[in-house]
This record gives C-alpha cells, sequence and structure tokens, in this order.
C-alpha cells in the first residue's frame, strides 16, 4: 500500500515538481491556499482527520521578503501561525512532518556563512524571523519532525509546473530580453537544481529526525555565477554588454555546510556544476 503523503504550498515551484515526481509512488494530496486554509485550524484538523497522512511536508508560507516587512501581521499568521496549525494536526494524525525553513534566517549574522546547524541564526527580515519562530514553535510540538533549511532552488519552465524567480531563469530572460544583467560580486548563496532535491528527497524520511541544511555549496559570487551561465550559453565573448557589477553596501553570505545532510547521503553538485548540468538536461548545450 501507498504511504499517504499530504503536501502544503503544491502550486509552488518545489511543490508542483514534487508531486509530478511521485503522484504514482505515494498518495499524495496537494493542497495550496484554494484548497486549505493553513490559518484555519478547524480546517486543518478536518482535512488531515480524513486524509490521515503518514508524511506531510509543510512548504506553504509567503516568502516575499518585501511583502512580509510592509504586512507582519499577515506574514506571521501564515509563516508561524499556519505552521503551528499544520504541526498540531501531524501531532493528532500520528504524521510525520518535514517543515521547510531557509537560508534567510542567516541574513543578519555579522560573520560570513557557511553556517553549520550549530550557529545562532540572526534574521533581519520578517520572513526570516517568521521561519526562525516557527522551527522553535514546532520543535516543542512535534518530536517526529525534520527541519530543512533550503539554500535558493533554480531551474527552468516545465509543463503543469509553476516558475520561481532564480539565478538561471532570471539570465536567460534577460539574455532573451536583450536586458543588462547587473549582480553582485559580494553576495555569496547556495544554488541548488530543483531536480537534484526531489529525485533524492525520499531518503529525507529515513534518516534521523532534526534540523539540516540542505542544497550545493557554492563558492562564487552572484556575479560569477551570472558570467558562468552566459558563458554556457556562448555569450563569453559579449559578457562586457551583457553583464554589469552592482555590488551591495555591504557583503551578504547566506552559505550553508550542507554536510550534516551529506553524512546521511544526501548530496549536491556544486552550483556552478549543476547549472551546467541543467542546461545539457533541457538540451540548451550539449
Amino acid at each position: 500500500m501507498k504511504k499517504k503523503l499530504l503536501i502544503t504550498g503544491a502550486k509552488g515551484f518545489f511543490g508542483t515538481r514534487f508531486i509530478q515526481r511521485y503522484q504514482h509512488e505515494f498518495d499524495i494530496l496537494g493542497l495550496d491556499v484554494e484548497q486549505l486554509d493553513i490559518t484555519d485550524k478547524p480546517a486543518v484538523d478536518s482535512t488531515f482527520a480524513q486524509f490521515k497522512p503518514d508524511y506531510v511536508i509543510h512548504a506553504a508560507a509567503i516568502a516575499v521578503t518585501d511583502f512580509c516587512n510592509k504586512h507582519p501581521d499577515v506574514a506571521h499568521k501564515v509563516n508561524v501561525g499556519g505552521a503551528i496549525n499544520v504541526a498540531n494536526a501531524c501531532k493528532a494524525q500520528g504524521a510525520k512532518l518535514v517543515f521547510i525553513s531557509t537560508e534567510q534566517i542567516f541574513n543578519g549574522n555579522p560573520e560570513a556563512g557557511p553556517y553549520t546547524e550549530q550557529d545562532t541564526p540572526v534574521p533581519d527580515t520578517v520572513y526570516g524571523q517568521n521561519k526562525l519562530e516557527a522551527e522553535h514553535e514546532l520543535k516543542s510540538i512535534l518530536d517526529e519532525m525534520w527541519v530543512l533549511r533550503f539554500t535558493w532552488l533554480f531551474g527552468l519552465p516545465e509543463r503543469h509546473t509553476s516558475i520561481n524567480p532564480n539565478v538561471l531563469w532570471n539570465a536567460m530572460q534577460a539574455l532573451t530580453n536583450g536586458e543588462v544583467m547587473q549582480e553582485r560580486r559580494n553576495e555569496f548563496r547556495g544554488l541548488t537544481y530543483v531536480h537534484e532535491l526531489i529525485e533524492q528527497f525520499p531518503k529525507i524520511f529515513t534518516i534521523p529526525y532534526g534540523t539540516y541544511h540542505t542544497g550545493a555549496h557554492n563558492p562564487v559570487s552572484r556575479y560569477d555565477i551570472a558570467a558562468h551561465i552566459l558563458g554556457e550559453l556562448g555569450q563569453e565573448a559579449r559578457l562586457g554588454e551583457l553583464l554589469e557589477v552592482n555590488d551591495a553596501p555591504k557583503t551578504r553570505d547566506v552559505r550553508l555546510d550542507t554536510s550534516k545532510l551529506a553524512a546521511q547521503g544526501v548530496t549536491f553538485t556544486e552550483s556552478k556544476l549543476a547549472i551546467t548540468k541543467c542546461l545539457r538536461e533541457f538540451h540548451f548545450i550539449k
């Protein structure tokens, strides 16, 4: 008998691809805000009681930084209150929870990354603060839970899936539209090919409960990554006209040390090579 899996944020970049990949291996109930308002506790409890999931992936969130900063009450209601409702419903049904968190909890740290799970996060945005608070609240509710702090996922448009702003798609859109890219030499973050994550995801259900930094290592800046993408697309000779430096007032480094998860057998291709892999799989390059 297939395991039952409930995923919130089912219409998102990760959710649509996850469901497409595992729809025949799990009995999946994919829910987005149209199907379930996670801030409505009775509705959450009723939905979980009817479906009785074995696993829950809680990916639903308001992740737009500017919106969260401008509407902190709404953001907290969804990102913290909604997550608490999901965790309580998991506890009532005996479901194991995967909570999707973010590298952005380290946005305000003064020291440079990569950060381990033992480092103390200092979030300086409402979204990062929400996610960190939700992590703490959920751990007080559930023992059977994995917290995955994602790096920035990237990928390309596919049939019946949604697309998010991501480093590769942004570059390809700029190239198509004849826009000059402006990237930072002093911003560093992990960039993870979404399909590498999805293909390995069932391994998460077999590893010890806990918090894991999740994604690829990236030793280079956003500017270097953009130059790499343009070079792979045959535009190396035009870098001077296609790409400009636009450094931030201060260095931003939210890279994660993912060695704890790697020790459990979940590993990722370094970001530059992963971008090349993605372009090959979508037949943009040979």
